[in-house]
């Protein structure tokens, strides 16, 4: 009886140990996409979701910038844009650096470096309804907040810049 005992006192110690362990990887592991706190955001036209800054890098001659949508109405979808046409390319599309007005890089087939179109899903149960992601040319390294303006969403203002 008394090995019984010390087998199955060991065998709860190690599996109270292994829950604690458990315990510890769970507080350290974020939380997912939606753990990231945006450095600047606004809504989008219909207010179906919030459009959340959560990254603007310069590197080197390139500003990259990246935006997710969090929901705020349940189950609703919206096109915040369905294609970029020349006049949207050069007057909804850029940020604002200091004084002056960068429009999105293109690539060598003449193709802005951005999504060609953006639609967003809401559900209540997705932490996320979509994404969004330009290139812009970078602003001199003085300039540490930049303003972006996109279809549909209105102007997002005081995105801190990151520099890598």
């Amino acid at each position: 009886m008394t090995s019984i005992r010390k087998t199955a006192a060991c065998a709860l110690g190690s599996l109270a140990m292994l829950a604690g362990y458990s315990q510890i990887a769970r507080a350290q592991t974020p939380a997912g996409p939606s753990a990231q706190a945006p450095l600047a955001a606004g809504l989008t036209e219909s207010g179906t979701a919030e459009a959340q800054v959560v990254e603007a890098v310069r590197s080197g001659d390139i500003l990259s910038i990246k935006v997710r949508f969090k929901p705020i109405v349940p189950d609703k979808t919206e096109m915040i844009y369905p294609s970029i046409t020349k006049d949207a390319y050069e007057s909804s599309f850029y940020v604002i650096a200091g004084n002056k007005k960068h429009l999105l890089l293109k690539d060598s087939n003449d193709k802005p470096l951005t999504n060609p179109k953006l639609m967003i899903r809401t559900s209540k149960d997705a932490p996320i309804a979509g994404a969004w992601q330009g290139k812009f040319p970078a602003p001199p390294k003085e300039v540490t907040e930049i303003s972006l303006t996109i279809p549909g969403v209105e102007t997002i203002d005081a995105i801190k810049i990151t520099d890598r």
